[in-house]
């Protein structure tokens, strides 16, 4: 019989979203015309909720063919994303086409509008982790880290 010494082993898991340390959302989809659209909030945190601080919405749509399996890298410290199967930076693959401003209105819900006037949306889900976002007549559902 071999005895071995017992090992206290902890599973590394990612870190759940956090209002306390601050989240960021992103969303993606299609336009109509079959570009590929991606939403991301700015940091949301607690005193997006409490103070009602407002959150912006970036709205950008890729230039380049952009392949599904490509990584989306989320950069909280400079509120920015980076999509790519390397990580290499967003410009030139990204060209930004909106902003909305939104504020917290109850039941984990934001809302506002872009700046061409188009109504914006967005609740947080499942512990803040899951991103429902409704651009116009369009919703889109993402992930918050």
């Amino acid at each position: 019989m071999l005895s071995l010494p017992s090992l206290s082993i902890k599973p590394v898991l990612a870190q759940a979203p956090s209002l306390g340390n601050g989240i960021l959302c992103v969303a993606r989809g299609k336009t109509d015309k079959g570009t590929k659209i991606y939403f991301y909030t700015s940091v949301i945190d607690n005193a997006s909720i409490q103070r009602k601080r407002p959150v912006a919405v970036t709205i950008v749509e890729s230039v380049t063919d952009i392949a599904e399996g490509d990584v989306v890298i989320i950069d909280k410290e400079h509120q920015s994303i980076t999509i790519d199967a390397f990580g290499a930076a967003t410009p030139p693959q990204m060209q930004p086409v909106g902003l909305a401003l939104t504020t917290y209105q109850g039941n984990n819900t934001f809302k506002g509008k872009s700046q061409a006037g188009t109504p914006l949306s967005f609740s947080l889900d499942n512990n803040d982790r899951v991103f429902k976002l409704q651009h116009g007549n369009v919703n889109y559902t993402g992930v918050c880290h």
